[in-house]
């Protein structure tokens, strides 16, 4: 049996949700495939917040009750712990801006029950694509969807991006787990929180009043380790605020747990026009600075405003350059354990708390204010001479510059790789 129709979206996430609305308030008829059972959503460890851009997008494309939900936190900024009993720094979104916070469960589902009732979409779950081409999609039950343009939202195993370029590989970055705290406060009410220590970093903020979500990231290297759950309790002890100490351990205890592995994969392609890839079938990176979601939602709400494909994908490329870039670079700052990295990370520390411009600066970054390299470059320089300048001579002067050459050496590939895309 074959099925005609305008769009075809792959993957019901709050990319697909938000692109197949966008398609139906626009005109288009839309079929939108997930292959998840009903109900299977609340189960996954997700992305679980949205930058203020991602926020306006849900309102552009009428999921006002989702923002509007009375108790859902707001998000206001980050705060960041740099530990050593040092105080911590406040990062808020510029002009006052507010993001969202929410179990990622609870997201997926609100936008699907909206988008399965939009005139123009027709939803079908638990349904698995087997093929895709550029004229439509078959089904695993051999049902043919054909359609002027498939999208592939459906993450980073995305079928409609192997349909393009092969299996490919993802660089591993780390594993994370998820834990969840009912019954506490966050120290910072409608703030994501960044607790440097070791192994290395948690994050923890709340996603209902009196819920708390704790990520803890754990460098790869420590993959046998991690399965232990006194090891984890120790390794997050002392990185841990004291309220949530207690109830994290009897998670973790427990066996209340949900790890993903996190992986990178810079966005550079998003398809040949007839195959779009949208969300993390374009790209994704560390979950540290909370772009995921944000950047599905406004692809798929640039990508039915804009016409040309070859105009949506110039632009979001260059969109989601810097903010990329930052993502990974703050990673490998708050992560790496050598002399000089934790130098680094001492004087980014130390710029944020000693300078209101530079984190109005940093927050911009996140929230795609700065498309040039040149916004990055400035701030990225004065880490690295200030991390120079306070580094504790614990290691030859050789290391050092080798460290600095690795650190310089990913800016620079970013900044090539953005000016030779731009030109070809």
């Amino acid at each position: 049996m074959t099925t005609n129709t305008d769009i075809v979206v792959v993957g019901a996430g709050p990319a697909g949700c938000a692109v197949a609305r966008a398609y139906a308030l626009a005109g288009q008829r839309v079929v939108l495939l997930e292959a998840e059972e009903q109900g299977k959503s609340r189960k996954r460890f997700a992305g679980e917040w949205l930058h203020p851009q991602g926020v306006d997008a849900l309102k552009k494309l009428g999921f006002d009750a989702i923002t509007a939900m009375q108790g859902r936190p707001q998000g206001r900024g980050f705060v960041v712990y740099p530990g050593h009993g040092e105080s911590p720094v406040k990062l808020d979104y510029v002009e006052g801006q507010r993001g969202l916070a929410f179990h990622h469960g609870d997201l997926v589902d609100e936008m699907r029950q909206v988008v399965a009732q939009t005139e123009g979409v027709t939803f079908r779950q638990g349904v698995r694509v087997a093929s895709v081409d550029d004229a439509g999609v078959t089904l695993e039950s051999g049902e043919r969807v054909e359609a002027s343009r498939v999208i592939g939202a459906d993450g980073r195993s995305s079928v409609v991006r192997r349909s393009l370029r092969g299996s490919g590989s993802h660089k591993a970055m780390s594993a994370m787990t998820g834990i969840l705290l009912e019954g506490v406060k966050a120290p910072y009410p409608e703030y994501g929180h960044v607790f440097l220590g070791k192994p290395s970093f948690l994050l923890g903020y709340e996603i209902a009043p009196s819920v708390v979500r704790i990520c803890v990231d754990v460098p790869l290297k420590y993959k046998t380790e991690m399965k232990d759950p006194e090891w984890l309790i120790a390794a997050t002890r002392d990185t841990l605020p004291p309220v949530w100490r207690k109830p994290c351990e009897e998670q973790i205890r427990g066996g209340h747990l949900r790890w993903q592995a996190n992986h990178f994969l810079a966005r550079a392609d998003y398809g040949n026009g007839h195959r779009v890839l949208i969300g993390d079938a374009a790209g994704h990176t560390h979950p540290l600075t909370a772009t995921g979601i944000t950047n599905g939602l406004v692809d798929a709400m640039e990508l039915v405003e804009k016409k040309d494909f070859r105009e949506f994908a110039r632009s979001r490329r260059r969109a989601c350059r810097v903010p990329e870039l930052l993502s990974r670079a703050l990673y490998d700052c708050f992560s790496k354990e050598d002399a000089f990295s934790q130098s680094l990370r001492r004087a980014v520390v130390s710029l944020w708390r000693n300078d209101q411009k530079e984190r109005d600066r940093t927050m911009g970054l996140l929230m795609g204010n700065g498309r040039s390299f040149l916004t990055f470059a400035g701030p990225f320089l004065k880490a690295l001479i200030g991390a120079w300048r306070g580094r504790d001579n614990t290691t030859t002067m050789g290391a050092d510059l080798a460290s600095i050459a690795s650190w310089i050496r990913l800016p620079m590939a970013y900044a090539m790789a953005g000016w030779v895309r731009t030109k070809s």
